[in-house]
């Protein structure tokens, strides 16, 4: 990224799972409270193709959202980030949060497919960066993987620098009620519903850490494929399973798969020693737009999951916690999921001096100026976006540049458009033919630039 990105400084008691639902809800957080002496744990929540249109605390028009009450009670209890922009396909956005760089820097550029070159080992992690600092931490991921191909083995997570792995290698599970689990490079097949069992070993590995953590609780929901959760994990009851039901009605079973999630999440949170809930800051966030099959029309045709336009870019961005976060406040300035690395970081007490090789550069850009003050200045000029692979025919490979209000979108065949989000926020106007006839502006000039900064992909992520 340009210069001017950089950052400017640096047990309880058995309960049903709907009881526990009800129990994080209803239990009343601290204010917000002065830092101790205690390191933060971390858990990081992605919810799998799920844009702002899908997620509570998001006003979007037309919109029809699943019940999440333990996301809203996130949001009333922490920052809200109201423009915080992902890649269109996940294993790009899941790169970029674990690594705090860009597709362009790891090779990372579309949804790995077999064959597509994952993500390289030579790559510093957010766990590997956290054992940097020399400070305790342990880690591990639960739930969906993505970021390498079969023949990469299914110890790629632990190789990456996680120290425990339970979960599936993937971008889905073939059958929520049925699908293949990995622990620690060891496969088995399972018949747990694939959303509770990741919540079930994450609290077992979380109940057995003694010091500070970094727990990636990675959600299979609510991607395909569709189907019935448990009756007591939603409220969708009109809902048969059927193949009728399931062909009619996408929506609503994308919907209560998200509810179910939600109801899995509270039984997560409820579930956690109130000190060691206390001590963890907690992000949460959607890792590429919502597919168009299941969206409600809430965006334009064609402008979902897998484009570069805000329905499948735009996401929730929500971090909480009892002790390092202010309390419902909305954060108006434009944030990336690779600024999760920089955060976690330092929220840590490290930098990314210490634990960023010499001579690799980082995109990531902490938010730790908002947890202080969320009415601080922006941090950032731009956010981009990308769109590479191949798998990706030439016409699609893209990068789009966000300056909060102008957006560029750029193509490798010579393509562009050019859209003022303010008065035009479903990207319908394309202003690029009129710029062309009265001259670039200003802000059509930064974007580029912005853009030109970028290094090319590395070659066999094109080929």
């Amino acid at each position: 990224m340009p210069s001017a990105d950089r950052p400017l400084r640096p047990p309880t008691t058995p309960l049903t799972r709907a009881g526990l639902a009800l129990l994080a809800l209803a239990t009343s957080a601290s204010p917000v409270q002065a830092a101790t002496d205690r390191l933060p744990n971390f858990l990081l929540v992605v919810v799998d193709d799920v844009g702002v249109d899908q997620s509570a605390c998001y006003d979007r028009p037309h919109a029809e959202r699943a019940p999440q009450p333990t996301l809203e009670r996130l949001c009333g209890n922490g920052l809200v980030f109201n423009r915080a922009w992902a890649n269109p396909y996940c294993s790009p956005t899941r790169a970029a949060l674990l690594t705090g760089r860009l597709g362009v820097r790891t090779g990372v550029g579309e949804a790995l497919g077999r064959g597509a070159p994952g993500l390289s080992e030579d790559e510093t992690t957010l766990p590997e960066a956290l054992a940097a600092l020399d400070l305790g931490y342990t880690s591990a991921l639960f739930g969906k993987w993505h970021l390498s191909d079969e023949l990469d083995g299914v110890d790629h997570p632990n190789l990456s620098g996680f120290d425990h792995f339970a979960g599936a290698m993937g971008g889905e599970v073939d059958d929520f009620h049925e699908w293949i689990r990995v622990e620690d490079g060891e496969a088995e097949w399972t018949t747990d519903y694939a959303t509770s069992r990741t919540v079930d070993d994450a609290l077992a590995w979380i109940e057995s850490q003694e010091g500070p953590w970094f727990a990636m609780v990675s959600f299979h929901a609510p991607h395909t494929p569709l189907h019935l959760p448990p009756l007591d994990l939603h409220s969708y009851d009109h809902l048969t399973g059927d193949e009728r039901s399931l062909a009619t009605q996408p929506e609503d079973y994308m919907k209560a798969m998200l509810e179910a999630a939600d109801t899995e999440l509270g039984r997560l949170l409820a579930s956690m020693d109130p000190r060691t809930r206390a001590d963890t800051v907690i992000i949460y966030l959607g890792d590429n737009g919502t597919p168009s099959d299941v969206a409600d029309g809430t965006y334009p045709p064609g402008h979902y999951k897998g484009s570069l336009y805000q329905g499948g870019i735009h996401v929730p961005l929500v971090v909480s916690s009892m002790r390092h976060v202010p309390r419902t406040r909305r954060v108006p300035h434009i944030v990336h999921v690779s600024d999760v690395f920089a955060t976690v970081v330092e929220l840590a007490g490290g930098s990314l001096d210490e634990v960023m090789p010499e001579g690799v550069d980082s995109d990531s850009v902490s938010l730790l100026p908002y947890l202080e003050d969320p009415h601080a200045p922006s941090q950032r000029r731009t956010v981009v976006a990308e769109r590479f692979g191949p798998n990706v025919r030439d016409a699609n490979t893209c990068q789009a540049a966000f300056d909060g209000r102008y957006k560029l979108i750029r193509c490798v065949d010579g393509g562009w458009q050019y859209f003022d989000l303010w008065s035009d926020p479903d990207e319908e106007r394309d202003l690029s033919e009129s710029t062309l006839a009265t001259g670039p502006t200003r802000a059509l000039e930064a974007l580029t630039t912005a853009l030109d900064a970028l290094p090319i992909p590395p070659d066999e992520a094109l080929r």
